[in-house]
């Protein structure tokens, strides 16, 4: 079955059943029909007559009649008051929306049947062998995937679930009811949509979408004159750009890590699909665009996982593969790279050790860079406006960047909705426009780990809340919150509801560690690791180093220090941080992060295969698996086991290793379900999880020349 959860109310959208609590609601068919309808068109007001046209499909009643059963589906959902409604908000001459939080009812899978080392080792899976595709293919067997370069992919990954979450951090974002900005608003379908692209010809506009988060992303095509959408049925699992070759053929990108590919999609005089076919393939595609002849594309992608996103030229019908860019440093990646119409100027996104983001315009023939100048943050699109100006889409919102006079203007902020995608269209007179409208909040929930894992509870977070961990009692949590550019760390209690700031700042803020026995807190502060000292209510600044520190590092068992990676001229250091003295010293070469276990270490390399070491560092052996080493995911050792995440934007592993008896156990979610960034208590017995809140998009025909003269 699949459940929603509606305000105090649990919706059964295969039955049309209402459930409050365990008890189902007694109503009359029509009644749960039309609160469906409601449901699955919830990003709009519904006139009265489409509710005849679809509700009341082949019958013919009154207004009246209408009228009536809203008013009983408000009785039912005890939301009588008109003037302050819960559920349903009626509007003058527009209809009926509702308007209630919204939330998946999100199952727990239970765990793979437990594979013992001894078996892996038969299969010849015990290695690290970089395998995504048959990781997929093959989910019951332990995926053991290196990750390096799935931090990069967050950062990349245009449209993605995970920059709904990283614009989350930006803001908060309150319902609203009608487009926020100027222009024509265009019906499309239900739900979240991405990767916009116009045909040549601009008769047709291709774009990605999805109408809840259960169902897969799929590829649409709209009549640009008729409105008419239509399904391009195709076998890709995480599109991600589109780009029109011509006016019937479609390149898409298919973001899976390890296994991206490149799709061409044939389609006839009547726009209906022919042929797909696979035409190229990297281990991450980043951006795919036009080159200067025909034929020629333009690739930003990295050639393994272990290098940097670099910038190629594909020609698509000798299948020849040329390298035109490419950055001397591991850190520094070329991730979206525009010609100018005239094919004169080359622009290009970079990001440089992580956190730094720049735009450079370079001479595409002399190669000499005419241009460059810091973001103020990923740049999600990138399009020319004309042969001398550049529109460019970050977390400010659209900005202009005009070459001549080497400046900058934030031409369309993001606003209530955030902006996802746009493109140019008409010679650039007007803009098509994607933003997000949020229908619901994220959900935390507590698992009992185990060789099945079960759901323990839902735990209830204060508005805004987008990273939560245990704290000393049952009830308490630390947690991560935003109010309009600040970022608190706060302590909450579940049953009181009552919270207590601890420390703000306006950088982000990852929470990795909690050590109750010293009342001390382990944070990233941006590029600062620091510890929260609770018993004097004082900071302890780990590193401030500009060297790009690994995002997992720990506390060791009494407390007392913490262990932590920097990456030093290209290799990895662990360095070993003493509280008492305030003196950071290195250990050892090689690794990115460790555990202290009471036997010794256990240690991940700078691509996660993970090893046993003794109390000095030394004598390394390996334990066969490999960890997942990005920011977002998390690693822990507890009570002789191992518990890590793993991920690939379609689906997130967690994993659970007993060090003892080598018993293993996978476990698999839908990545919307499932963020690979978790916590755990102590004993490690509990996990805490977080799942994506659902949003619709709206599209908009927007006359630039509202906002910018040219």
């Amino acid at each position: 079955m699949t459940k929603v959860i509606l305000g105090d109310y649990v919706l059964d959208t295969s039955s049309n059943l209402l459930f409050s609590g365990d008890t189902e609601l007694e109503a009359e068919p029509k009644v749960l029909e039309l609160l469906a309808y409601l449901y699955w068109h919830r990003d709009r007001y519904i006139s009265l007559q489409e509710l005849h046209g679809h509700v009341w499909a082949g019958r013919v009643v009154s207004d009246t009649a209408v009228r009536g059963t809203i008013k009983k589906l408000r009785n039912l959902l005890n939301d009588a008051d008109i003037a302050e409604p819960r559920y349903i908000k009626s509007l003058s001459k527009r209809g009926y929306k509702l308007i209630c939080h919204v939330t998946d009812f999100a199952s727990v899978p239970m765990a793979d049947a437990i594979i013992s080392p001894g078996s892996i080792a038969e299969s010849g899976m015990l290695q690290v062998s970089g395998g995504y595709a048959e990781a997929l293919k093959q989910p019951d067997i332990v995926a053991i995937r290196p990750g390096k370069f799935l931090f990069l992919a967050l950062l990349l990954f245009s449209g993605a679930v995970v920059i709904w979450f990283a614009l989350q951090w930006q803001q908060d974002t309150p319902l609203f009811d009608e487009p926020l900005v100027s222009g024509q608003f265009i019906p499309t379908i239900a739900g979240e949509k991405r990767g916009l692209a116009v045909s040549p010809d601009g008769s047709f506009l291709a774009f990605i979408g999805r109408q809840n988060q259960s169902e897969p992303w799929q590829i649409y095509l709209m009549n640009r004159q008729t409105r008419d959408i239509r399904l391009l049925p195709v076998a890709t699992q995480q599109p991600s750009r589109l780009v029109f070759d011509d006016n019937q053929s479609l390149l898409v990108v298919d973001l899976v890590a390890g296994n991206s590919a490149i799709y061409r999609l044939q389609l006839d005089e009547t726009m209906q699909l022919v042929s797909e076919a696979v035409v190229a393939g990297f281990p991450l595609i980043s951006h795919l665009g036009p080159a200067t002849e025909k034929g020629d594309w333009l690739i930003n992608a990295a050639d393994d996982v272990q290098s940097a996103v670099k910038l190629y030229r594909w020609h698509a019908g000798s299948d020849e593969l040329q390298l035109l860019q490419a950055r001397s440093s591991a850190i520094e990646h070329i991730y979206r790279s525009v010609y100018s119409p005239s094919g004169r100027w080359l622009a290009s996104a970079v990001i440089i050790n992580g956190v730094e983001f720049w735009l450079e315009v370079q001479d595409a023939q002399s190669k000499r860079t005419v241009y460059t100048e810091r973001t103020a943050g990923r740049i999600n699109r990138l399009e020319w406006f004309g042969e001398e100006s550049l529109i460019t889409l970050d977390k400010q919102g659209l900005v202009l960047v005009e070459l001549a006079s080497n400046s900058q203007q934030v031409i369309m902020e993001h606003g209530e909705a955030e902006i996802e995608d746009f493109s140019l269209v008409e010679s650039g007179q007007r803009l098509l426009l994607l933003r997000n409208e949020y229908l619901s909040e994220p959900v935390f929930q507590e698992l009992l780990l185990g060789s099945e894992i079960s759901l323990k509870r839902l735990v209830n977070v204060p508005h805004g809340v987008r990273m939560l961990n245990y704290a000393e009692t049952e009830q308490w949590y630390f947690g991560v919150v935003q109010q309009q550019n600040n970022r608190m760390l706060v302590k909450y209690n579940q049953l009181s509801g009552s919270k207590e700031v601890l420390y703000s700042t306006d950088q982000n803020i990852e929470f990795l560690e909690h050590h109750p026995e010293q009342s001390a807190l382990l944070l990233q502060v941006g590029q600062q690791l620091m510890v929260l000292n609770l018993k004097n209510n004082s900071v302890e600044l780990v590193s401030s180093s500009q060297s790009y520190l690994d995002g997992h590092a720990g506390f060791s068992l009494d407390g007392n220090s913490v262990y932590f990676g920097q990456l030093i001229a290209g290799v990895w250091e662990l360095h070993q941080f003493d509280r008492a003295s305030q003196r950071s010293r290195q250990r050892v070469q090689g690794y990115r992060s460790v555990r202290e276990t009471p036997e010794g270490f256990i240690a991940a390399t700078d691509r996660g295969t993970l090893y046993q070491l003794d109390h000095q560092f030394r004598q390394p052996k390996s334990l066969g698996y490999s960890i997942n080493a990005e920011f977002i995911s998390r690693w822990y050792v507890k009570q002789q086991k191992l518990i890590w995440s793993d991920f690939d934007f379609v689906s997130t592993w967690l994993n659970q290793l007993d060090l003892v008896s080598g018993e293993f156990h996978q476990s698999r979610f839908p990545y919307e379900k499932m963020w690979p960034r978790f916590a755990i208590n102590q004993n490690g017995s509990h996990v805490l999880v977080y799942s994506l809140g659902s949003r619709t998009t709206n599209l908009n025909d927007v006359d630039l020349s509202v906002y910018i003269t040219k």
